[in-house]
């Protein structure tokens, strides 16, 4: 498998586990309603399903975006991301019955062209990510 095909595939994984974990995250809140950070609460939200679901697909998002940062840049990464905001929208008027009007649509078109144009910027230029054996500042 192509390195190419590998990014792509780690994409479609970081889009899926983010919106998953959202919807997961959504259904944990619903379940615990009434959380007001007392340790009773924290005792109902951990046994709650959903919420391992949340944490299993944040487990995956790293693992996906860490594929990604591998053979991208941060840059252009991070704004490509953003694509998350749209699935989310979608995934939640397709599960809760949320309502999607013009300006959410609007603000969707938006989004999806500014990843569009800040992809166009680097088009052209091959991406060469740092390596570890680069000259980067100590953490």
């Amino acid at each position: 498998m192509s390195a190419r095909t590998r990014t792509w595939i780690a994409w479609g994984l970081l889009l899926g586990f983010e919106t998953l974990c959202q919807i997961a995250l959504k259904y944990a809140g619903l379940a615990n309603a009434n959380f007001d950070f007392s340790p009773a609460a924290f005792a109902h939200a951990i046994v709650t399903p959903a919420l391992w679901v949340g944490i299993g697909c944040y487990v995956g998002a790293f693992a996906a975006w860490m594929t990604i940062l591998r053979k991208s840049t941060l840059s252009a990464a991070f704004a490509t991301s953003a694509i998350v905001f749209v699935a989310v929208m979608f995934a939640s008027w397709w599960v809760f019955g949320e309502h999607i009007g013009a300006m959410q649509l609007l603000g969707a078109a938006v989004i999806v062209g500014g990843i569009l144009l800040l992809g166009a910027d680097d088009a052209g230029t091959p991406s060469t990510p740092p390596t570890p054996s680069s000259n980067l500042p100590p953490l």
